[in-house]
C-alpha cells in the first residue's frame, strides 16, 4: 500500500514507533511507551469527556493536552467578558443539539465561561442558569437546583432560574420546595401561567402525599397497639416463646420484644399468631406425621379450642382419609397427639384446650408456630418412637 501517495511502501510497526518517539518540530513531547493510553487522553481521540471537565475540576497536570486545547479556544485573556460570552454561545449551540453529548459539552462550555470571573453579573447569572438547564437535561437535578440558586444570587429577579429550580425539585419529589419556588416566581410575576399551573398541581399532590402519610401513620399506630396487646397476652400466659440469645448482654426489654415480634413475622408463610376480638390467641399449629414423613398446618387454632375439635374435622370416623393414609387408620378416635420436648415425648389430652396444654407442658413455641406429632395409637411407629423412645 502506498501510504503517502509518493510511491513509498507502507511503514512497518517498528518504523511507526520510531517516528512517534522522536521530537517534532512543534516542540511537543514525543509519545512514550504508553502511547495508546496517551492517545486516549488526547481531546481528538478520547471517547468520553472526563468527569473532571464536567465538574470544573480539571487537573492540568493530568490532562495537559486537553487543558491546552480548551485554552486555545479562547486565547484573549484581556477580554474576560467577551471570552465568557463566547463560551456561553458555544454552550448554547451544543445544548440545542438536544443530545446527552451536547448537554455535557454545554456544561463544559458554561463552566469555562464562569471560570473567566468576568465582572458582568448578568452574564454570569445566565451562565449558571444555562448550566442548570443542561444539568437538568441529563438528570442532575440537585446540581440544577444549586446552579439555579447561584444564578439567583446574582439576579434575584431571574424568573427562568426560579422556574428551573422548581422543575428540578419537582423531579426530586420535594413538593413543598416546589411550592416555595412557585411562590417566589409569582411574587415577581403573579400572572406567570407556567408557575400558576405548577403550583396548583403541586398543592394537589401535596394533599395526596399528606393524606397517604396520615394513613401510614394511622396504620403504624394500629400495628404498634396490636403488637403491644400481643406481647401483653404472652406475658400474662407466661408462654415459652423461643428466642435465640444474643451476645449483647445489655439488650433492653423493649429490644427483646422487638426481636420477638420480628421472629414471629419471619414465619408468616405458615400464618401468624393473632389476638381475636375475644382476646384469645389464635395460633398457626404444625402437625407432624412421622410414620409418613409428612406434615400439615392448622392455620387458625384458637387457644380456647382443643385438638379433638380439629382432628374431628380432619379425620372424621367413616370419612375420607388423606391420600397418604392408604390404610385409613387415621381417625379422630384412633390418633393421639404427642409433644416432643427434645428430652421426652408426652401424650396430650385431645380434649384439653391448647392454652392449658401449652402452659401445663411448657410447650416451646419456635418461630411462633407450636409443633406436635400425630400417631395412630399402638401402631408400630407409635411403639417405636413414643413408647420405646420415652
Amino acid at each position: 500500500m502506498d501510504l503517502f501517495g509518493d510511491g513509498q511502501d507502507e511503514l512497518t510497526n517498528e518504523e511507526i514507533m520510531e517516528l512517534m518517539s522522536k521530537p517534532n518540530p512543534h516542540g511537543l513531547e514525543p509519545f512514550g511507551p504508553d502511547w495508546e493510553k496517551e492517545m486516549d487522553m488526547h481531546p481528538l481521540f478520547m471517547d468520553d469527556v472526563p468527569q473532571e471537565v464536567i465538574d470544573g475540576t480539571l487537573d492540568r497536570t493530568k490532562w495537559p493536552v486537553l487543558a491546552s486545547h480548551l485554552d486555545m479556544m479562547y486565547e484573549d485573556d484581556d477580554d474576560l467578558e467577551g471570552s465568557a460570552r463566547s463560551y456561553k454561545d458555544d454552550g448554547n449551540v451544543e445544548y440545542k443539539k438536544g443530545t446527552k453529548e451536547g448537554f455535557i459539552k454545554a456544561i463544559i462550555s458554561y463552566t469555562e465561561g464562569l471560570k473567566k470571573n468576568c465582572d458582568n453579573s448578568e452574564l454570569n447569572s445566565q451562565l449558571y442558569c444555562n448550566r442548570a438547564a443542561a444539568q437538568f437535561s441529563i438528570g442532575n437535578y440537585r446540581k440544577a437546583t444549586q446552579d439555579s440558586e447561584k444564578a439567583l444570587e446574582l439576579n434575584p429577579q431571574y424568573i427562568k432560574a426560579i422556574t428551573r429550580a422548581a422543575q428540578a425539585q419537582l423531579k426530586l419529589g420535594n413538593i413543598k420546595s416546589v411550592i416555595t419556588w412557585c411562590d417566589k416566581a409569582l411574587a415577581i410575576d403573579r400572572h406567570n401561567k407556567a408557575m400558576i399551573e405548577m403550583k396548583v398541581k403541586s398543592l394537589q399532590k401535596l394533599k395526596e402525599v399528606e393524606r397517604n402519610e396520615r394513613k401510614k401513620a394511622a396504620k403504624e399506630q394500629k400495628e404498634r397497639r396490636k403488637n403491644e396487646q400481643l406481647l401483653e397476652a404472652f406475658r400474662q400466659r407466661k408462654l415459652n416463646l423461643y428466642l435465640a440469645d444474643l451476645e449483647d448482654e445489655d439488650e433492653t426489654a423493649e429490644e427483646r420484644d422487638a426481636r420477638l415480634l420480628e421472629s414471629l413475622k419471619s414465619s408468616s408463610s405458615h400464618g401468624q399468631v393473632t389476638l381475636n376480638e375475644e382476646e384469645q390467641l389464635v395460633w398457626p399449629v404444625r402437625l407432624l406425621y412421622p410414620e409418613y414423613a409428612t406434615s400439615d398446618i392448622i392455620q387458625q387454632f384458637s387457644e380456647a379450642h382443643c385438638f379433638f375439635d380439629h382432628l374431628s374435622y380432619m379425620f372424621p370416623p367413616g370419612g375420607e382419609s388423606p391420600e397418604w393414609d392408604e390404610e385409613g387408620e387415621y381417625t379422630v378416635h384412633k390418633v393421639c397427639v404427642i409433644y416432643n420436648s427434645g428430652k421426652e415425648k408426652v401424650e396430650l389430652d385431645k380434649e384439653t384446650t391448647l392454652l392449658d396444654l401449652m402452659v401445663e407442658h411448657n410447650v416451646m413455641i419456635v418461630g411462633g408456630v407450636p409443633t406436635f406429632e400425630i400417631y395412630v395409637k399402638d401402631s408400630d411407629t407409635y411403639n417405636t418412637n413414643v413408647v420405646a423412645g420415652s
